[in-house]
Parts: C-alpha cells; structure tokens; sequence
C-alpha cells in the first residue's frame, strides 16, 4: 500500500472523518482542526509502508489521529478559545441553524468529559465498530461495554443541562 494513488483514495475517503474527529478535540475550531488532520496525512504518508494488514488501515488511521490531536493538545497547554466556528454543513436556513445549535451543544458537552470519554463519543459519533474501538483504545470488549455505557449517560446528563 505504498503508491501515490492509494495515498489519493485514502485520503479521499478518510480526510473527512480524521477532520471531525480533530475538530471534536477542537471544539470545533476549524483551523486547529484543519491543521491536525494534515499533520495526520503526513505521518500516514510517511508510514503508510509500514502497515501490514490493509483490514487494519481504519482502526490505524483512528490511532494516528487520536496519537495526533494528544500530542497537539499536550504541546500547546492552552485552552481552546472559540467555539464559533463549527465545519459546514449543507442544510436548509432552518436545519442549518438547528444543526449548528447542537454541534455547539455537543461540542461543548465534549469539553466536561475526561479524554477516554472523548475518545469513545467521537468514534461513537463517526460509527466505529465496537470491535474497532476496543482495538483503537486498547480496551477489552467488556470494558468497553461498560465505560460506553457510563460515557453514554454522563453525555446525555451533560447535553440536558441548559446552560450548555
């Protein structure tokens, strides 16, 4: 899998989610976001030799950004400043505002879970399958089970609260 052209279809299909998971780091801050991801395309590109099984290139592209975003978030030690500028999204006026009202609300929600809970709402959000999580967290299965049930809650409780 080495080649300029699988590079291209890999990126393709895996620009958007790598965006919108570096974005629910971000807050969705789409300048951090946008930086993230390419720096993630960089270290794929550079690696991309290096992976073995093609069956595993989600579950590998999913640990990069999270090993990514980490990194990026460890290195500045800032608070992320605005919550304003949320990616595009192609809806009616009316749809539009709603959806952005609730990606602020998610995102903000996003900002009181712990960085293991983060972790399992954005690939909860971008359909990781459990299996693919375990794997991308390090968690057995069971485990999972229980701290997606647990973050689950503790998401629903924190988006009910109004003052999000």
């Amino acid at each position: 899998m080495s080649n300029h052209q699988d590079f291209n279809v890999i990126y393709r299909e895996y620009y958007p989610k790598v965006f919108r998971l570096c974005a629910g780091y971000a807050s969705g801050r789409d300048e951090w976001a946008s930086d993230v991801a390419q720096e993630v395309f960089i270290a794929i590109w550079s690696k991309l030799n290096n992976l073995k099984d093609p069956k595993a290139l989600p579950a590998w592209i999913y640990r990069i950004t999270f090993n990514t975003c980490m990194k990026r978030l460890k290195d500045r030690k800032r608070e992320i400043q605005s919550r304003d500028s949320l990616p595009d999204i192609s809806y009616s006026p009316e749809e539009a505002t709603e959806a952005n009202e609730m990606l602020k609300k998610v995102y903000r929600a996003l900002e009181h879970l712990k960085v293991d809970e983060r972790n399992l709402v954005l690939l909860m959000l971008e359909g990781v399958e459990h299996e693919d999580m375990a794997e991308i967290l390090g968690l057995s299965r069971s485990n999972l089970r229980v701290r997606l049930h647990r973050t689950r809650d503790k998401l629903k409780k924190l988006m009910e609260n109004e003052r999000l």
